[in-house]
């Protein structure tokens, strides 16, 4: 390994140092929101510690093609010690930053899409089903207006052919409805009970 390549190495291992104190501060801000899943938690650690060694293994595999030297180590230690000291509180404020600029990017978006997509939807479903209602409503009433207007005529005719029977056929059809009403009262009674037992 030259003398260049050892000191791009060791510049190259400050810096992924550097990135790795930033990729852990990031991660134990937003840790906060997944803490309480144990099992996800566990999950997630060992995800985020497993893609730091990759980028690392990855950055110094660009430089020296993987080689392992114990101040590659010292390197590392050293941008991440830089990172602590004098870049933390400035990467802080910089990340929160950030942060408050997505969630106001978000919450712009989501009252957009409410305001241009969600809320005329819902008005038109609701005008929709309004229609719908009226329109069954007006055809309901006409078609009673026709039975009204039909049976009318057929109430009359039958008043007619009633008044023109003889007594006795009066008197058997009068005996006959009485007989159905009884079935019917007979059969609602049975259907009550048999339901009682049930429940």
């Amino acid at each position: 390994m030259t003398l260049s390549t050892q000191f791009l190495t060791i510049l190259t291992m400050i810096a992924g140092g550097v990135f790795l104190g930033a990729g852990i501060h990031t991660f134990r801000r937003f840790e906060v929101y997944w803490k309480k899943r144990v099992i996800f938690s566990y999950f997630i650690e060992i995800c985020f510690w497993l893609l730091q060694t990759l980028i690392l293994f990855f950055l110094l595999y660009l430089v020296n093609q993987g080689e392992l030297r114990f101040y590659i180590l010292i390197a590392l230690v050293c941008g991440f010690a830089m990172f602590k000291g004098l870049l933390e509180n400035m990467y802080q404020r910089v990340l929160e930053k950030i942060i408050q600029t997505s969630i106001s990017i978000y919450h712009f978006f989501y009252r957009l899409v409410q305001a241009v997509i969600v809320r005329p939807l819902k008005w038109m479903i609701s005008t929709i089903i309004a229609i719908l209602l009226w329109t069954w409503g007006v055809i309901l009433w006409i078609v009673l207006l026709l039975l009204k207007v039909v049976w009318y005529p057929i109430s009359i005719i039958f008043k007619i052919i009633w008044r023109l029977l003889p007594k006795n056929a009066k008197k058997y059809l009068t005996q006959t409805g009485g007989f159905y009403s009884k079935i019917k009262n007979t059969l609602r009674k049975w259907w009550k009970y048999i339901l009682s037992k049930r429940g």
